[in-house]
């Protein structure tokens, strides 16, 4: 989520929960609020600390990535050494390849997501219908030499979308005969009961090969059952046991954009814990 809305639901939340406090204190005695005679303080409180928390916990993470993602200098893969490395290059073929689902795309990862609006009561909220994706290892490669990928496991979060198709909205987009027979086959419905478009928001995503990419990772030497599809390579990176591997089309800019710019909601965060905090000690009697 990028780090602009982030900032915006926690000031969003924050102006409620104060508006509300406020409220209160105007057609509340003071210390009848404070005091949590009628859980007012308390839930205040709670409502204020998690709020706090979260928005420092949050702020704090991203901010150590954005940290990361600038010091960590950027490799020519035939100058790697082992462990936490950073490469951008071009994504080429090993011995497999595959198709997406959507617009049989020649890619080395697909990813399809299916959505549905539905309502609830006087909320509406988009709900998954259908999900799924494939891939295969690959290379990417510099002028200088080619390091193999394996994305079992990895979040692939930060790969743009490629296409969207939009049903049931004023510009209603037409459904290619390939995704009409996909859904069909994964009994995926976008038609209601009486032959109507259901709001539906169909998704995919995919690697092709030559497109630009950038990896943060940790590369590892190569393993002799991988030589067969490994012949020049320097090493491998995959899911290691340290758990960091960021893959992405994104450019390194737009990565620490999305991280940065959050030095200030960390003391924000602090002020709101400690005032949550003081009202929940408050409310219990122990100040």
């Amino acid at each position: 989520m990028p780090i602009k809305f982030r900032f915006l639901q926690n000031s969003i939340a924050t102006y409620y929960i104060f508006g509300f406090f406020i409220t209160k204190l105007h057609i509340q005695d003071h210390s009848t609020v404070l005091s949590g005679n009628k859980s007012d303080g308390l839930f205040f409180g709670i409502m204020l600390l998690v709020v706090g928390l979260t928005t420092s916990f949050n702020s704090l993470k991203n901010l150590e990535m954005k940290r990361l993602l600038e010091n960590v200098p950027t490799s020519k893969i035939r100058s790697l050494s082992m462990g936490l490395v950073e490469l951008k290059g071009k994504i080429q073929v090993t011995d497999k390849i595959l198709k997406d689902p959507f617009d049989d795309k020649e890619c080395v990862y697909w990813r399809i997501h299916i959505q549905e609006l539905v309502k609830s009561g006087k909320t509406r909220k988009w709900v998954t219908r259908h999900k799924a994706k494939n891939q295969v290892p690959f290379l990417i490669s510099d002028q200088t030499g080619s390091v193999l990928i394996y994305l079992d496991d990895v979040n692939m979060n930060d790969v743009k979308r490629d296409k969207q198709y939009d049903l049931a909205t004023f510009f209603s987009d037409e459904i290619p005969p390939i995704i009409q027979d996909y859904c069909r086959k994964y009994n995926v419905k976008l038609k209601g009961w009486f032959g109507g478009k259901k709001r539906m928001r169909l998704t995919v995503t995919y690697l092709e090969p030559d497109d630009d990419i950038y990896i943060l990772g940790n590369a590892r030497p190569v393993l002799k059952d991988e030589l067969k599809n490994s012949k020049n390579v320097a090493a491998v990176i995959d899911k290691s046991k340290k758990g960091l591997f960021i893959i992405s089309d994104k450019s390194e800019k737009e990565l620490i954009d999305e991280n940065g710019g959050q030095s200030f909601a960390v003391p924000f965060g602090i002020i709101l814990s400690a005032a949550g905090l003081s009202m929940i000690l408050n409310s219990l009697g122990y100040i």
